[in-house]
């Protein structure tokens, strides 16, 4: 394999790999009802318990049960009594677009660099001009 070809495939792979992390641009929100009616309402994938004590706990398909709540079988229970916070979670478009853009601009100012190195972008313009002008 070329190594022009070989560059290209890694900056593409880089590029993929990149743009997979777009979706962890994310926040959590403070709720301000009950974990009730939050998961009754919103279902949602996943929350953020903050507990009486300050400690933050992430729990999986949440549930109210009785006066408990419990996420996947390997989370511990939380009652509902030692919860202070409940914080659900949302993407961020305004920091996914510009993580986007800087993925982009990056992408662009280093094939910049590398093409002003190699000539890679040489169409035979410049030759084709210089011998016009001399002539």
């Amino acid at each position: 394999m070329s190594p022009v070809i070989s560059g290209s495939r890694t900056r593409l792979t880089a590029l993929l790999l990149l743009l997979a992390y777009l979706p962890a641009c994310h926040s959590w929100r403070t709720e301000t009802v009950t974990p009730q009616a939050v998961i009754e309402a919103k279902h949602p994938e996943q929350i953020r318990i903050i507990r009486a004590d300050g400690k933050k706990q992430v729990l999986h398909q949440p549930a109210v049960v009785a006066d408990t709540l419990r996420g996947t079988a390997r989370e511990p229970a939380i009652p509902v009594s030692d919860v202070q916070a409940l914080q659900t979670r949302h993407g961020d478009t305004g920091r996914s677009i510009l993580l986007g853009l800087g993925i982009v601009v990056g992408a662009m100012v280093a094939a910049g660099i590398a093409c002003g190195a190699t000539d890679c972008l040489d169409l035979g313009l410049w030759t084709t001009s210089r011998a016009a002008a001399t002539k």
